[in-house]
Parts: C-alpha cells; sequence; structure tokens
C-alpha cells in the first residue's frame, strides 16, 4: 500500500466505515451501528445526519429508523468498474467464456488484503453460482486469491494476506504456475466450485484473475483440465506473454 504523509480527516474516515458497516449490515440502526464500530452515539448520529443529507444512506421503517445504502453508491460503483480499461476488455472475453461454458464468469482484482469482484457475466443454468460486481472475499482460500499468489514471492504473499495460515506451500503454487490455473471448492460460496486463471502484465506480475464458478454438483473435476485451458487462453488474451 502507498502511504502518503499527509494528516488524514477522522470524519471522514469514520463516515467512509460507517458506509462500510451499513453495507454489510443493512438495514442496520443507530444503536448497533455505534456498538459495531465502537463509535459514541451523538458522534454516530452526526455522520448518519450528514451521509443521509448527502444521499448516500436512506431511513426504513419507522422511529427510530434503520439505515441502507441509496442508489448513489451503485451509480459511483458502475463508474469504477466503467473506468476499467482491463475490465472493459475483459467483458467480451467473460462472456465467450460464459457461453462455451454456461457457468458464471468473474474478473477479481486485489486490495489490500481482499479479492474484489470487478467485473459479473451470469451463468446461463438455473441453478448457478450468483456474485455482484463489489463483492469482497478473502484470497488464500479462493481460485482467484491461488493464482494471483503463486505469481508472488512468499513475502509479498504474507504482505497481502490477511489470513497467512491458510497460503499453500511453494510447490503447490509451482504446480498451479505451470498448468496456469487454480481451483477451489466453497471458498467464495457454499455449494460451489471456482477455476481461475492470472491476467498477468508484460513483466509477468499478476494484474487479475478470470474465474469460472459453478455448483459443484456440476462443476466437477473431469471439467477441471478443460476449463482451466480455456481461462488460461482468456488470461494470456487479456494480459501480456508468459
Amino acid at each position: 500500500m502507498i502511504q502518503i504523509a499527509v494528516k488524514t480527516i477522522s470524519g471522514l474516515t469514520r463516515g467512509l466505515r460507517v458506509i462500510e458497516a451499513v453495507a454489510a449490515h443493512q438495514p442496520i440502526g443507530l444503536t448497533a451501528l455505534s456498538r459495531l464500530l465502537d463509535v459514541d452515539k451523538s458522534a454516530m448520529q452526526r455522520t448518519l445526519a450528514t451521509l443521509h443529507e448527502a444521499q448516500w444512506i436512506h431511513p426504513v421503517g419507522e422511529a427510530p429508523p434503520r439505515w441502507e445504502l441509496s442508489t448513489r453508491c451503485v451509480v459511483v460503483a458502475g463508474q469504477v468498474y466503467n473506468g476499467s480499461s482491463l475490465a472493459a476488455r475483459a467483458q467480451p472475453v467473460m462472456t465467450r467464456l460464459r457461453d462455451t461454458t454456461g457457468e458464471t464468469v468473474h474478473l477479481a482484482v486485489t486490495e489490500d488484503e481482499h479479492m474484489i469482484v470487478l467485473g459479473v457475466v451470469e451463468g446461463t443454468h438455473m441453478v448457478r453460482t450468483g456474485l455482484k460486481i463489489g463483492q469482497v472475499h478473502v484470497p488464500e482460500a479462493s481460485a482467484a486469491g491461488r493464482v494471483i499468489h503463486a505469481y508472488l514471492s512468499q513475502e509479498e504473499r504474507v504482505n497481502s494476506s490477511g489470513q497467512p495460515d491458510l497460503l499453500l506451500g511453494e510447490e503447490e503454487y509451482r504446480e498451479i504456475r505451470g498448468r496456469g490455473w487454480a481451483a477451489s471448492a466453497e471458498a467464495v460460496q457454499q455449494g460451489s466450485t471456482s477455476l481461475a486463471a492470472a491476467i498477468l502484465d508484460a513483466s509477468g506480475s499478476p494484474l487479475a484473475a478470470i474465474v469460472i464458478s459453478g455448483p459443484a454438483m456440476r462443476l466437477t473435476e473431469e471439467h477441471f483440465t478443460q476449463y482451466g485451458e480455456l481461462l488460461r487462453e482468456a488470461a494470456d488474451q487479456l494480459g501480456g506473454s508468459r
């Protein structure tokens, strides 16, 4: 993470933490938010009033109200997605993968100690993996995180990991690099299996992961090699040479 040597604004930091907490627990009330973030009620009430006035949150139910995110958050999230050249280039590639496999395909990037879903093309099956843009999960046990970690040094893996005890061994990462894709079961959603390939830049550093996911009962090991190769080819198309 880049360190910026300037003084931060504590009120703004608290407001952003409140937005994140509302997103994770909505609808949620004043008392619960104060307890969750360890902020006194008067300060929390001022923060909620400010966010409401700025149209980031809105109240639901009778007094005392509980709070939900407003559609402004959706608009901003969409601008992040539209502003990503990689996400834009990946969209038709993900669509072709979805059409070939019938399964949900998504693009994931790392941010601090998390994997964040940047783009999604939903599968065509009635029963499918459901993901949303902006969804966050831990990288250590996910296919996306494993394939990204395969192209990092051990020091980089530990520094970017929130749960380093879940990291794989070096031999396993070497195998992932050798075949070009990783697999995981139930890391992002219960009952689902995921396969992922890393999108690399020209120097071989990972930029993102492209992922196929589906119900474990359908996305079985007999599909791994075929779908893994499709993912590797898609990742090569979007990134630099391996």
